[in-house]
């Protein structure tokens, strides 16, 4: 099936994730098996203190807007928390690095959603190995720990956002690989179908596990918002790294 018939694919489902299933849950009337699960955590880094804060946040935005991203959520790791995504691969394998012109020809959607998220969310650091593709599975964008607020020192994450808001990601690793921007504004939509309420409940679960304070976490809200109604800008100023495309059709004037 070429890229050009092939469905879109609204994210990841749980086929994509490491999940061995086992024996039935005893007293289950509906089927409920135990199940095994390959999964990552990342505890709190003393050297990149919101890198936990980073990944969750990021995270959510990607599954909110359907991006093709491996769930995840804050846990208990011992006496702090700490951000657990599940693996992404088949038989607890970790898959590949990605190949950056394969993933563009052959998952354009998804290649697409992923460049979308990560002008949103200000991630500067995608590479081949925080993105996978598997033919039988599809995409998988991974590893946010360096977006947001990045690696910043303690208590300078306010300083480290007003630094960055306006900042666009330059040079994407996808950009140049890309063929079509036909499915540009249909991700912006999505990005900017989330709202403010959304974006505080998902920042505040951070707040309540004391990983960020609250003038932290009104800040993130703030930048997430920004950002949010400045993606189609973002884009349109990086026109001139979407080498691989032939008819530029997203500003009149060529992005200038």
């Amino acid at each position: 099936m070429s890229s050009k018939s092939r469905p879109p694919a609204g994210g990841l489902g749980f086929q994509a994730m490491n999940i061995d299933l086992g024996a039935l849950v005893d007293g289950s009337s509906g089927g409920v098996v135990m199940a095994r699960l390959a999964a990552y955590a990342r505890p709190v880094d003393e050297g990149s203190p919101y890198c936990v804060v980073n990944d969750y946040v990021a995270t959510a935005m990607g599954m909110a807007m359907g991006a093709s991203v491996p769930p995840g959520t804050l846990v208990k790791l011992g006496s702090e928390w700490g951000f657990l995504s599940l693996g992404f691969g088949e038989r607890g394998k970790r898959p590949p690095p990605a190949d950056f012109e394969e993933v563009a020809l052959e998952r354009p959607w998804e290649a697409t959603g992923v460049v979308v998220l990560d002008q949103w969310i200000a991630n500067s650091d995608r590479h081949d190995g925080n993105l996978a593709y598997m033919s039988s599975l599809g995409v998988a964008a991974f590893d946010h720990d360096q977006a947001l607020f990045g690696a910043c020192p303690p208590d300078k994450g306010e300083e480290s956002l007003r630094q960055t808001i306006n900042r666009r990601v330059s040079g994407h690793e996808l950009a140049p690989h890309l063929k079509t921007i036909e499915h540009v504004q249909s991700w912006i939509k999505r990005a900017q179908s989330i709202s403010r309420l959304e974006l505080k409940r998902i920042v505040w679960a951070c707040v309540h596990a004391d990983l960020l304070s609250r003038p932290e976490g009104e800040s993130l809200v703030d930048f997430l918002e920004h950002r949010q109604l400045n993606i189609d800008r973002f884009i349109k100023e990086s026109y001139s790294e979407f080498t691989g495309i032939a008819a530029w059709t997203l500003d009149a004037n060529g992005g200038e």
